[in-house]
């Protein structure tokens, strides 16, 4: 199959970070493809990395391995077919990786300055976002679940070719580049509050009706830029009843899970919320709930 314009065999896939969807991301794509991770302390050429999928709370019987190169994360001198960045786009170093002589770059981002950012430093190349549906945590190895059918979503110029890679064409589906955009204002305003509430599984009404109303707006927002219709806000009920689920359903700890991921990403979080405000203020939509989130989850942990 050709994956790239050009190339009838394996492409020479760089990914950005090492972190847990970083190493589901690696040992997912097709072992036709020569990858290499970029890395900010690199201590050897090769690392081996290994993932396994949990079902109903333990590891699957055969955790995947992968051998990959590795490079310091300054180091922008090589050439790649495929540059994914599992980083941060405002990072000087991740930038200068997406700038270099690559043919397509994608990131897993779903915040939307930093697609914005992508898609500037793109310029005329084709770029995508390879969006994770899956929830990993690292212990001795990677563990990870995938509650849906897809282990991932590609959105973007280049999503035919991005949702290629996987060793599966059932692994990946393509999507428009608003639909993980819209997900994402959906999801996490939900997950913000719930940080504040220490990810209890029993949220007052109050919370949940908050979570409703900061979904909302920020599903709003994102669906007013791209002159999408918002879709009927989700209820209350359908929430309360979601994060009673959740926990349930996921064969890991979901509040320590939450706690230890979304506690160390706040800042990202923060920037979601920047966006969804900035977005809901172009277009002339309430951002009050936005707002009012933004303020107390920078006093409670923010930048």
């Amino acid at each position: 199959m050709i994956r790239i314009s050009g190339y009838s065999d394996g492409v020479r896939v760089l990914i950005v970070g090492r972190g847990p969807v970083a190493q589901v991301l690696a040992t997912s794509l097709a072992a036709e493809h020569d990858l290499t991770v970029a890395v900010r302390r690199r201590t050897a050429d090769h690392l081996l990395l290994q993932t396994a999928r949990l079902r109903f709370g333990r590891p699957s019987a055969l955790p995947q391995t992968r051998r990959v190169g590795a490079v310091a994360i300054d180091d922008d001198s090589r050439h790649w077919d495929v540059v994914i960045s599992t980083a941060p786009l405002g990072e000087p170093s991740v930038q200068a990786l997406l700038a270099g002589p690559s043919s397509v770059i994608a990131s897993v981002t779903q915040v939307p300055s930093e697609v914005d950012v992508l898609r500037e430093l793109a310029g005329a190349r084709p770029w995508g976002l390879i969006v994770p549906e899956f929830l990993a945590e690292k212990g001795e190895q990677v563990a990870w679940w995938c509650p849906g059918r897809h282990r991932f979503t590609t959105a973007g110029p280049a999503r035919e070719m991005l949702r290629s890679l996987p060793a599966s064409a059932k692994l990946a589906r393509t999507t428009t580049l608003s639909k993980p955009l819209r997900s994402a204002a959906t999801m996490m305003p939900i997950v913000a509050v719930w940080q504040l509430c220490g990810f209890d599984t029993s949220p007052t009404r109050s919370q949940v009706q908050r979570m409703a109303a900061v979904a909302a707006e920020a599903n709003a927002a994102v669906a007013a830029e791209f002159r999408e219709a918002p879709p009927k806000p989700l209820p209350a009920r359908t929430i309360r009843a979601l994060l009673a689920m959740l926990p349930q359903l996921a064969p890991m700890n979901l509040p320590r899970y939450l706690s230890a991921h979304f506690g160390s990403h706040t800042p990202q979080t923060v920037q979601m919320l920047d966006d969804w405000i900035r977005l809901g203020q172009e277009n002339k939509l309430p951002v009050s709930e936005l707002d009012s989130l933004r303020v107390e989850l920078t006093r409670n942990g923010g930048q």
